[in-house]
């Protein structure tokens, strides 16, 4: 992995909570669709956080952190990015990049700012030209958190080949969209996922078990992604 001093060009909060950076390497870097990086806070302390664009992006980092003030695992890597303007960073990391030469259709699954490896791995296939069908769903606890929800939006009216599926845990009086947890909408869709490439990012209780409900769907373990599953 490269070690890199990144500046950072952009520090947002984009909704309640959420946070939108982009880091800009004082050298070129190399990342697959789909990896991660670690900010490095101390050299036994580094945090892993997805990139949510494509190496094409102007040689930029873009990530998505969610942070509260009870989270200082975030919170102190926002907090130096502040006070510092820059960050050191390694990448790349993690093995469920996209498989750009797999001609399955597709089903990102996503929960919460695991938004942004889907969303890394989207644009990369859409720059590829979308030569399968792909199926996002994004699960939220609140639609205030779906904060790029007019950006899939636009993808989805654009790309024929692109369905995306938002979905809500809590129900909401103004939401008239898919509620519940967003791996038993996915459940509910499909009859048997043993032709699609998935792919998973978010908290690992999700990704563990969003896994043993796929398996029961024919889901082939080969075909089946998500840096979590290196850990549970």
């Amino acid at each position: 992995m490269q070690k890199v001093t990144c500046s950072v060009e952009a520090l947002e909060e984009m909704a309640d909570t959420l946070w939108y950076v982009r880091l800009k390497p004082e050298i070129p870097v190399d990342f697959l669709a789909g990896q991660y990086l670690l900010v490095v806070m101390a050299e036994d302390d580094k945090r892993p956080f997805s990139i949510a664009n494509t190496m094409s992006d102007e040689g930029l980092l873009e990530m998505h952190i969610g942070a509260t003030t009870d989270n200082t695992y975030a919170m102190q890597v926002l907090k130096r990015m502040q006070d510092q303007g820059q960050i050191d960073v390694q990448l790349p990391a993690g093995k469920a990049h996209l498989r750009a030469d797999s001609h399955h259709p597709v089903i990102l699954m996503a929960g919460g700012t695991g938004f942004s490896y889907t969303r890394s791995i989207l644009q990369q296939m859409i720059a590829d030209g979308l030569r399968q069908p792909v199926f996002l769903y994004w699960g939220v606890r609140f639609a205030q958190h779906l904060y790029a929800d007019q950006e899939m939006k636009a993808w989805a009216a654009e790309h024929p080949q692109l369905t995306y599926i938002p979905v809500i845990q809590n129900e909401e009086e103004q939401w008239h969209g898919r509620t519940g947890l967003v791996h038993e909408a996915i459940m509910e869709d499909f009859l048997s996922l043993h032709d699609y490439d998935v792919y998973i990012a978010g908290r690992f209780e999700m990704a563990g078990v969003a896994r043993e409900a796929f398996k029961e769907k024919g889901v082939i373990s080969e075909q089946l992604f998500g840096d979590a599953f290196e850990f549970i």
